[in-house]
């Protein structure tokens, strides 16, 4: 009932040009057109260099917007300066404006640029496609940069987290395990790589990384969090405890606390998971899954009315979610509520056709109310989507 979910930060660290995903669009004023006819005089390029300079220390001050009007000074008098380019690309990635950013990473390459200067924009450059969701050219991106310079390892990193969203975790780890070889004290890193190989399947390894990552930062929340999730899958429900407690101790978040509220109901520790779940929603009250969570627990301890109400809250929150749709009409079930049982178990079914035990369960309700047929109908779909279980109860209920 409890389905597992890798918290996976995505760092894109280490140089001046990193996406940062706070902040609001806004619009960016003068763009492109320089307005001069003809080349730049040196006295345009002096005055260039002067707006420039102050462009760079408002993007070091995040005044961003301020930022972008020097350096679109800066390229009305000097059209050819590609840093200014590049830096107000950057400045325009900082207020979400991923399209304007791209078109001016786009004619920075087209400019004058150093080395340093050439792979630090085909690696911003796809740090932007990745923004925009195009993959395949964030990919080539990263590529060129890494061509550019072999030991870049923010392109490595960042390659490996587009290789990680189309599902290539070979490709992922690869890239993963070269960035630990360049930077060997990256505590982030190994959480990383934790992450890939717990996708993987390799849980063993997977909880090495991530002690190797809290070894070399005793603060990394996210590795003791990651690490907890390992372990609680693994059926080390005291250790991952203990890493949940770090976790919390480090930086509380609600998700934490639900993580570490199973725990504690595996534990049997009823009345500490409750206070988890509780503070969880105290932190978050939109934390649909501490609803389902606390509600799946209330009914395990028969109190099925305030079991719905949770699931009802759950269901306020995200009308779409299945699970609590078909948890409520448990609980339905448990009050003979046999009409409103079968409509959760319905709704759970629109919202996920495959719902192999939501056919059980209508089908049973359905059997109770004398509606034989249409009981069947539902085992009988349940069998077709690969359920042995209900294979056996059509035998026992439907001859």
């Amino acid at each position: 009932m409890k389905p597992l979910l890798f918290v996976i930060t995505l760092l894109f660290t280490s140089t001046v040009y990193a996406l940062d995903h706070n902040g609001i669009i806004v619009k960016t004023g003068e763009e492109q057109n320089t307005g001069i006819d003809g080349p730049a005089t040196d006295s345009d390029k002096d005055s260039a260099q002067v707006y420039y300079k102050r462009g760079l220390e408002k993007n070091a001050a995040k005044e961003y917007g301020q930022a972008i009007r020097d350096f679109n000074k800066a390229i009305k008098f000097d059209p050819t300066l590609g840093p200014a380019y590049m830096y107000r690309a950057y400045a325009k990635q900082q207020l979400m404006d991923y399209k304007s950013a791209l078109a001016d990473y786009n004619q920075a390459l087209k400019l004058k640029l150093s080395w340093e200067e050439a792979y630090e924009a085909y690696f911003n450059k796809g740090l932007t496609l990745t923004a925009l969701r195009n993959i395949r050219e964030a990919m080539a991106d990263f590529n060129t940069a890494i061509k550019l310079n072999p030991d870049y390892a923010d392109a490595y990193y960042n390659r490996s987290v587009v290789k990680g969203r189309i599902g290539d975790y070979p490709g992922e780890l690869e890239d993963i395990n070269k960035v630990i070889s360049l930077r060997p004290t990256d505590d982030n890193a190994y959480n990383s790589r934790g992450i890939v190989k717990s996708m993987m399947g390799d849980y063993t390894g997977a909880v090495t990384d991530y002690g190797k990552a809290v070894e070399l930062n005793p603060k990394n929340s996210n590795a003791f969090f990651n690490r907890g999730v390992v372990l609680y899958e693994m059926g080390k429900y005291l250790e991952a405890l203990n890493d949940y407690n770090m976790a919390i101790q480090v930086s509380p978040d609600p998700e934490i606390y639900n993580r570490r509220a199973n725990v504690k109901c595996r534990l049997k520790d009823f009345r500490g998971a409750f206070d988890d779940y509780n503070q969880a929603i105290k932190m978050d009250t939109n934390n649909y899954v501490s609803y389902l969570n606390r509600g799946y627990l209330k009914y395990d301890l028969k109190d099925y009315k305030s079991a719905i109400e949770d699931y009802n809250q759950a269901l306020k929150i995200r009308p779409d979610y299945a699970i609590a749709y078909y948890n409520r009409g448990q609980a339905k079930g448990k009050m003979n509520d046999l009409k409103g049982e079968i409509e959760d178990y319905s709704r759970a079914i629109e919202f996920k056709p495959d719902y192999e035990n939501a056919y059980i369960e209508r089908g049973m309700a359905k059997y109770e109310t004398g509606d034989r047929s249409g009981g069947c109908a539902d085992l009988n779909q349940a069998v077709k989507l690969g359920s042995d279980e209900a294979y056996n109860t059509l035998l026992e209920y439907c001859k």
